[in-house]
This record gives C-alpha cells, structure tokens and sequence, in this order.
C-alpha cells in the first residue's frame, strides 16, 4: 500500500525469519505474503478467527521426501495485509480471520500488530509488529 510518496511494505527493522511446518490451511505459494498464527507445535497456519498474528509467510516448500510442508515466517517488520469485515482503524489492532486475511482485533488482543494505514478501496491495511 502506498499513501503520497509513503510506503512501508517491505521495510524490516530487524532480520527475523524462523522455519515452521506448514498445516493444512496452507496449501501453496498462493499463502506467501498472508499472516500466519502458530496452530501448533512449530507449526503455523492461517489459524483461527481472533488467533494472534505471528507474522507473515516468507516462503513456503513441499518436502515430498519427508512428506511435510515448511515455510519461512518474518516478524519485527512492516507489512500489507488484505482485511475482512469492518475497516480497521489506524493506530488499532488486527488479528487473524482465519482465511489468510486480517480482521479488527477485540478489546486486549492484536498487540502486536498495529494498523498504520488503511486503504478502504482495495481492503488492505499496512502494519507494524512490534
């Protein structure tokens, strides 16, 4: 998203990547770029509605010889998400749909993902983890 000449996609302020085993709720290179929640042990997924959003999938891998799915998951950065259901408001909190997608966090929850743009015409929002 790019508001002006501003856009934060992209920007990192620390390198953090870690490796997961994928679940079933991603199913391809489709997934990359979409927030993931933690779904069980070092495993992420889409999650569940209101999960807590751990990051965004970096890259995603069939191992068909070990029969698994791995992905790379950055946090500690800047990134664009599509929403689902009322815009989110900047300076507020989104968690998980459960679709890939991001919603408005309940009271107390989303902490670390802040909203700092939103762009109601195309459903997108920019964030910061923290």
């Amino acid at each position: 998203m790019q508001i002006g000449d501003l856009q934060h996609q992209g920007i990192r302020t620390e390198s953090a990547a870690a490796s997961f085993y994928l679940d079933t709720s991603i199913t391809g290179f489709d997934a990359i770029g979409k927030p993931v929640s933690i779904t069980g042990n070092f495993t992420v997924g889409f999650g569940s509605a209101d999960d807590e959003i751990l990051g965004y999938l970096e890259s995603y891998e069939d191992r068909d010889v070990e029969k698994v799915k791995m992905g790379a998951v950055s946090w500690h950065m800047c990134a664009v998400f599509e929403y689902a259901g009322t815009a989110p408001t900047v300076g507020g909190n989104v968690v998980s749909n459960g679709d890939g997608k991001v919603k408005v966090a309940g009271a107390g929850a989303g902490r670390n993902v802040v909203v700092t743009a939103v762009d109601t015409t195309n459903q997108t929002v920019s964030v910061i983890f923290r």
